[in-house]
């Protein structure tokens, strides 16, 4: 909303031009970063914040992204790429924004949208594919929205291109060194992101590297997938299950069994801390040994 995504672009794009007094530089101002938000205030605050940074001319246009005129808007620009946060919630139109931007950009465009981890799940996603191809699901930390409760992903297609039954592309970046700084968010404090960030575009380059990546089939999932937990039998859970049927089978309460057990232990017994541990030695053997069953 506040034009962050745009205003690095720029950044990032007349840095490699040689600077921002190059013929390159006032093009890339003029010519090649656009942007459209919807509320009045948000879009006052990015185009300010593109005018503190010495943008000339911003291609912001107030307007909403769910209309016909800015999907013309859209094809008129011939958009070569795509980095959009829309509004997470529905009745902002959240999956209409980016059918909209997907249906408008030339065919094979790269696009990527910040979304819910579910949201194509939950909102009918397939229906995206049969035109446009989901190439890869990167899930962000957990705390990168720290403050509305909700984990994201981002989603990055190809346009104009069917799914078909390609699989896709995912991988977790469980951490990126931030830390949230009390009233301005979350910040780089000990300079961990540069290397982070470069790790991880390499994983994502070379699609491995990574014991968080996927390849998710789009005819089941649209999502990162929670790994299961290995399942893991001990011997202490198989003789507890040996045990535990044995004493069912001779008709033994295992409650009454274990308080019987706890008070010869007791009071019944000598115990002893060896080297090898406890040593337990029962001094003598309860009498009514009737109410657990059969005593052979």
């Amino acid at each position: 909303g506040s034009g962050a995504f745009l205003v690095k672009a720029m950044s990032i794009m007349i840095e490699q031009s040689g600077g921002m007094h190059t013929g390159k530089a006032l093009k890339i101002k003029t010519d090649q970063l656009f942007g459209v938000e919807f509320d009045r205030e948000i879009f006052a605050l990015a185009a300010a914040n593109f005018l503190i940074h010495k943008d000339g001319k911003t291609n912001l246009e107030h307007n909403d992204t769910r209309t016909k005129h800015v999907k013309e808007w859209i094809k008129d620009k011939k958009i070569t790429k795509v980095l959009m946060n829309p509004p997470f919630e529905e009745k902002y139109g959240c999956m209409r924004i980016v059918k909209n931007v997907l249906d408008s950009v030339p065919t094979n465009t790269t696009c990527a949208f910040i979304l819910p981890d579910k949201k194509l799940e939950k909102h009918n996603g397939k229906k995206l594919l049969k035109n446009h191809r989901l190439e890869k699901i990167i899930k962000l930390p957990e705390t990168t929205f720290f403050g509305i409760g909700m984990t994201t992903s981002i989603f990055i297609f190809t346009s104009g291109i069917s799914q078909k039954s390609q699989k896709i592309f995912s991988c977790y970046i469980e951490e990126d060194g931030l830390v949230t700084v009390k009233n301005q968010g979350r910040q780089d404090v000990y300079n961990r992101w540069p290397e982070i960030e470069n790790k991880w575009i390499e994983i994502i380059h070379k699609q491995s590297g990574s014991d968080t990546i996927q390849w998710i089939d789009p005819n089941e999932n649209l999502s990162w997938q929670e790994p299961e937990p290995p399942f893991v039998l001990y011997e202490e859970d198989f003789i507890k299950t040996i045990m535990d049927y044995e004493m069912f089978k001779k008709g033994i309460d295992p409650d009454v069994l274990k308080n019987k057990i706890n008070t010869t232990v007791m009071y019944n017994s000598e115990v002893n801390l060896t080297d090898q541990g406890l040593d337990i030695q029962i001094l003598g053997v309860a009498e009514d040994t009737e109410e657990y069953g059969d005593e052979n």
